[in-house]
C-alpha cells in the first residue's frame, strides 16, 4: 500500500532533522571531550592556518624572553662589577687622601702597598665579568647584540667599556711620590665609572621593558590561539543540550508517523476483509 505524500515529506523531514541532530550532537560531545573547537584541519581550513602561524609566534617570542633573561642576567653581574670596582675607587681616594698629608716614610709605602692592591683588585673584577661569555668589562670590551624580538632586526646593540686599571689611566700611580696626581686620577676614574654604571643601568631598565613586552606578546597571541582553537566549554555544553532535544523531537516523529502509517493500513486491511 502506498504512502501519502504528506507522510513520506513528513517522515524526509524527521530524517534529515534525526540526521542533522545527530551530527551537532557529536560535534559538541567531541569539543566537550577534548576541549578544542578545531579538532581536525576541516573544521576550519583558514583558522588553523591562523593559529599554526600563532602557535609559531609564541614559541619564538618565549625564546626571545629567554635570550632576554639570559642578558638581564648578565647584566646584573656587570653592575655588580662596576659597584665592586666603585668601592674599590672609594678606598683608593681614602688612600690618597691619606698620603697627601702624610710626611711619615714607612705610613707613605704601606699606604701604597694596599692602594696598588686594590690597583690589581679593580683589573681582576673587570677582567672576570662576563656577558655572553665575553670579557666586557676587560678585554673584550665592545658591543653586544642581544635579540630581544622575533624578527631579524629586533636586536638591541649594548656597548661595554673596559674598566681595567689600564683604561682608567690607573696603572703606574706612586702614592709615595705623588699622591696628589693620584688622587686626581681616582678622582677621574670614579666620574668614568659612575657613568658606566649609569649606561649599564639604562640597559638592563630597556632588557627588562623588552621582557615585559614579550611577556605581552606571548599572553596576546596565546589568547589569539585559544580563540580559534579552545571550545566554549558553556557554549558546548548547550550545544548538546540543544542537539539531544532535536533528537528525541526527531525521533517521536519518525514513531509517529510510522504508527499512522500502521494504522492506516490496518484500517483499509480490516475494511477489505470486512
Amino acid at each position: 500500500m502506498a504512502t501519502s505524500p504528506v507522510d513520506s515529506t513528513t517522515t524526509l523531514v524527521a530524517l534529515q532533522g534525526l540526521k542533522s541532530a545527530n551530527a551537532d550532537a557529536a560535534k559538541a560531545s567531541q569539543r566537550l571531550a577534548t576541549g578544542l573547537k578545531v579538532v581536525r584541519a576541516s573544521d576550519d581550513p583558514a583558522g588553523v592556518g591562523k593559529a599554526a602561524q600563532l602557535k609559531a609566534e609564541v614559541a619564538s617570542y618565549m625564546q626571545a624572553k629567554k635570550n632576554i633573561n639570559a642578558a638581564v642576567g648578565d647584566m646584573q653581574k656587570v653592575t655588580d662589577g662596576i659597584n665592586g670596582i666603585l668601592d674599590y675607587l672609594s678606598e683608593m681616594r681614602t688612600l690618597a687622601l691619606a698620603a697627601v698629608g702624610e710626611n711619615v716614610a714607612t705610613v707613605k709605602t704601606a699606604l701604597k702597598t694596599q692602594f696598588n692592591e686594590l690597583v690589581q683588585g679593580i683589573t681582576d673584577i673587570a677582567e672576570n665579568i662576563e656577558f655572553a661569555e665575553k670579557k666586557t668589562l676587560g678585554s673584550e670590551a665592545g658591543n653586544v647584540t642581544v635579540q630581544v624580538g622575533i624578527t631579524a632586526s629586533a636586536t638591541k646593540v649594548l656597548t661595554f667599556s673596559s674598566a681595567t686599571a689600564g683604561a682608567l689611566s690607573l696603572s703606574g700611580l706612586d702614592l709615595s711620590s705623588a699622591p696628589s696626581t693620584a688622587l686626581t686620577a681616582v678622582e677621574t676614574a670614579i666620574g668614568t665609572v659612575s657613568s658606566q654604571l649609569a649606561k649599564y643601568g639604562g640597559y638592563e631598565s630597556s632588557l627588562l621593558n623588552s621582557s615585559d613586552m614579550a611577556d605581552s606578546a606571548i599572553l596576546s597571541k596565546t589568547s589569539q590561539y585559544g580563540n580559534i582553537m579552545n571550545a566554549d566549554l558553556a557554549l558546548e555544553a548547550s550545544n548538546l543540550a540543544s542537539a539531544k532535544i532535536r533528537q528525541d523531537a526527531a525521533t517521536a516523529v519518525l514513531a509517529q508517523a510510522n504508527s499512522m502509517n500502521r494504522n492506516i493500513a490496518d484500517y483499509l486491511l480490516n475494511g477489505a476483509i470486512g
